[in-house]
């Protein structure tokens, strides 16, 4: 006679075998779900990690002066160049303040279901440069100054207490009509210092071969050509098309510039020859020579390793230093900098 009980026990095993292959299927879903999830967290972080690093090499290339002509008005946008596998755009919200976005390109196909959809902004303003001058002009070694040599470190804006020397050179010799005015009008001391043309050597407009050059304004219109290599704004039109126009140019070499006018930053890595009437506003830094062998105008600042018209004195150079000229220089060539408050924001964007 069967047992009764065995009935049951079958069924008890049959409902264990069901429970554990329920909890086993349960558990294999987890498992599944959670290593998606960790996969979806390392692509999202490596695509902060990335954005964060694209961010960071377009904010080092901005300056306003290039945000100023590229994006002038409110929500005025621009698509930067960011390489194959990144979108960035600026857009400007104020007079000030841009937001620069920057977010992955997403593959097409199957693989764009993988991507990780990070959009990263920056809210950035200018920051300019501070900077300490010490005369209007600086030579590294000794000078001479002859006949229609004017330098002033009195500040042409007329600010309270804003002169500089007038020269600073470890020996400075003056002869005929030369005339020297600042506080003092001759510091004689060691030689030029470069620091400025260090910290703007990356924030170029634009980077010159050496050679020679005329350089001017240029328009198109009513409007300012920044393409020409040769148009380095525009000293003497106040309120011209080009006045505005503030470039740091960068020669890399000797030069030789065969007359024109322009403004901004000029920075020479060799020698600087002046052959025809020059006029330029704002800071001129060379390390090599500068030879002034034409009638030459600046108003601002100039540094050279060495100063000559050809064998002689020098001659026919005035350099009148003028604080505002070097502020306006410094706002247009300013970097960009995250505001202190909030320096980047993850963007989310509606499916």
């Amino acid at each position: 006679m069967a047992r009764p009980d065995r009935g049951a026990a079958l069924a008890v095993v049959l409902w264990g075998l069901v429970v554990g292959g329920a909890l086993l299927t349960l558990v294999t879903i987890l498992a599944v779900q959670e290593q998606r999830a960790a996969a979806a967290l390392r692509r999202e972080e490596h695509g902060l990690v990335g954005a964060e690093r694209v961010g960071a090499e377009l904010i080092a290339t901005m300056t306003a002066g290039k945000l100023g002509a590229e994006v002038p008005r409110s929500f005025d946008s621009l698509s930067l160049v960011a390489g194959s596998d990144w979108n960035a755009v600026i857009r400007r919200l104020t007079s000030d303040v841009v937001l620069l976005e920057v977010a992955p390109r997403l593959p097409t196909g199957a693989a764009s279901r993988e991507a990780a959809g990070v959009r990263l902004g920056w809210l950035l303003r200018p920051r300019p440069d501070s900077i300490s001058l010490v005369a209007a002009v600086s030579v590294g070694g000794p000078v001479s100054l002859g006949d229609g040599v004017v330098i002033s470190g009195v500040d042409s804006c007329s600010s309270p207490g804003s002169g500089i020397a007038g020269i600073v050179a470890p020996s400075v010799a003056v002869s005929g009509s030369a005339r020297l005015e600042g506080s003092p009008p001759v510091l004689l001391q060691g030689g030029a210092d470069f620091g400025v043309f260090d910290r703007f050597n990356d924030r170029a407009t634009f980077v010159l071969p050496a050679g020679t050059y005329s350089t001017g304004p240029v328009t198109v219109g009513t409007s300012c050509d920044l393409q020409p290599s040769t148009n380095w704004g525009d000293p003497v039109g106040l309120g011209a098309t080009c006045s505005g126009y503030l470039p740091v140019i960068r020669v890399d070499g000797d030069v030789t510039i065969n007359g024109g006018v322009g403004q901004g930053i000029l920075l020479v890595s060799g020698d600087l020859r002046i052959t025809a009437p020059f006029t330029f506003h704002g800071m001129m830094i060379v390390k090599g020579a500068a030879d002034v062998t034409a009638p030459t105008d600046i108003r601002g600042i100039l540094a050279a390793a060495e100063l000559r018209s050809g064998t002689g004195p020098v001659s026919q150079l005035k350099v009148q230093y003028s604080k505002c000229i070097i502020s306006n220089d410094l706002e247009f060539s300013a970097s960009l900098s995250p505001l202190s408050s909030r320096a980047w924001i993850q963007l989310f964007q509606a499916p």
